[in-house]
């Protein structure tokens, strides 16, 4: 049934609650999995352009490095499971990449929220934004501890 499974990550908390659930699920389903992680403008992180600040270059650098290094947790956790899964690190919005991405999978599994504060206040809900768009069944994981709302 689920047998391409896309787990989204933003490195934060809930997101890695999510990877490790739905990389639990691939290999309960012997399904593979597709950890992805997007990079996003940081234009349209803090809403101004490379002109205006001087280490821009170095902020999407560092933006870069937090993506592959949340991709390497999630592969090393693959890869301790033995389940099949390839990292994949794309740039663009979020919520339209995953939904994109979605597109050639069976299931996305993501947490109910990553980042928090000011970038979630800016970003609106990514996790929402794929619940509304996605072609494909979404499995949204609460972090343990994680009150309802």
């Amino acid at each position: 049934m689920y047998r391409r499974i896309l787990i989204p990550t933003d490195g934060s908390a809930p997101s890695e609650a999510a990877v490790k659930m739905g990389l639990e699920l691939a290999k309960s389903l012997g399904a593979e999995a597709t950890l992805l992680y997007v990079v996003e403008p940081v234009v349209a992180r803090i809403l101004i352009g490379p002109e205006t600040v001087p280490y821009y270059p170095e902020l999407s650098r560092d933006l870069e490095v937090a993506g592959k290094q949340a991709l390497e947790r999630a592969g090393g956790f693959a890869q301790y499971l033995g389940v099949s899964a390839r990292t994949e690190l794309k740039q663009g919005n979020a919520a339209q990449v995953i939904v994109e991405e979605a597109a050639g999978h069976d299931l996305v599994v993501m947490g109910t929220h990553g980042r928090s504060g000011l970038d979630r206040l800016l970003l609106g809900s990514v996790t929402q934004k794929v619940l509304q768009h996605s072609p494909k069944p979404v499995l949204v994981v609460r972090h343990p501890g994680e009150e309802a709302t």
